[in-house]
């Protein structure tokens, strides 16, 4: 069994060095979310590990409420590991979140309706050369997805346990509560039984990082409150709520990617003594 993890945005900013010296030999890493929501720590976790010479594989949790949204959502996801090596596969993730989002939408989740939605996702993913792979739990496998339907893709299945319960799993998922050196708190431990071969051999130097599909995404297409800032926003709006001038609503979504109205001009500027 071949040791690895998984990881988001919610490590953090990783040493990298350090998770090899550990013993790690293989990081999943978190694409993005919806509809064109790239990880905040993405293109930097996919840089170190094809620098360092750590394989690595993506996944992209996903908020579709239909099967052509599961295909814009693996064209997101495609564009933005265009620029890397990728050796594991691309894992389509569907939780317990995305069923939420889904009712709230009036839309009606069956074991069918999120099977359809794996295999849009997955087939996009194949026909562009990747390996295709579905990530799901025992609750899931049973209630939520057919996975005898989805047999040609990998299977990430996660299983908190000492053994895993059953055979068809590329990778499994053991723990939530591991911890590794070079990772400030708990990271998610994986044991992948297979080996994967290299579906690009060096990344493509013509692509631009973080670039993203022809098609934009439609405005409020977003299925939940954005509070990342851009990369090259960061240390502005990090300054901004230290000084009062972004507050946010109620409910603390800064709405950093909301249309800025005179209004809402108008009361920066006098958060700013300005008027």
């Amino acid at each position: 069994m071949i040791k690895g993890i998984d990881v988001s945005t919610w490590q953090g900013k990783i040493d990298w060095e350090k998770v090899k010296a550990a013993g790690v030999r293989f990081a999943i890493i978190r694409a993005g979310f919806g509809v064109n929501n790239v990880d905040n720590q993405f293109h930097r976790n996919m840089s170190e590990c094809n620098q360092l010479g750590i394989p690595c594989g993506v996944y992209w949790f996903s908020y579709a409420l239909n099967e052509a949204e599961a295909v814009r959502e693996a064209d997101f996801c495609l564009a933005a590991v265009k620029p890397y090596r990728v050796d594991y596969p691309i894992f389509y993730d569907f939780e317990y979140d995305s069923t939420r989002y889904a009712k709230s939408k009036g839309v009606e989740v069956t074991r069918d309706f999120v099977t359809r939605l794996a295999r849009s996702f997955c087939n996009r993913v194949k026909s562009a050369g990747y390996i295709a792979g579905v990530y799901t739990n025992q609750d899931y496998s049973r209630h939520m997805i057919d996975l005898s339907r989805l047999k040609e893709f990998e299977l990430w299945y996660a299983w908190y346990s000492d053994k895993i319960n059953r055979d068809d799993a590329a990778i499994w998922q053991f723990s939530s509560q591991g911890r590794v050196d070079g990772i400030a708190g708990n990271v998610d431990l994986d044991y992948c039984f297979k080996t994967f071969p290299p579906v690009k051999e060096e990344p493509d130097p013509a692509a631009e990082t973080g670039s993203k599909p022809e098609t934009e995404p439609e405005t409020g297409t977003n299925p939940v409150p954005d509070n990342t800032p851009d990369p090259y926003g960061r240390v502005a709006v990090e300054k901004a709520v230290g000084r009062g001038i972004l507050r946010g609503n109620d409910a603390g979504d800064l709405m950093l990617h909301s249309p800025v109205s005179r209004q809402d001009l108008c009361v920066i500027l006098d958060r700013l003594g300005l008027l």
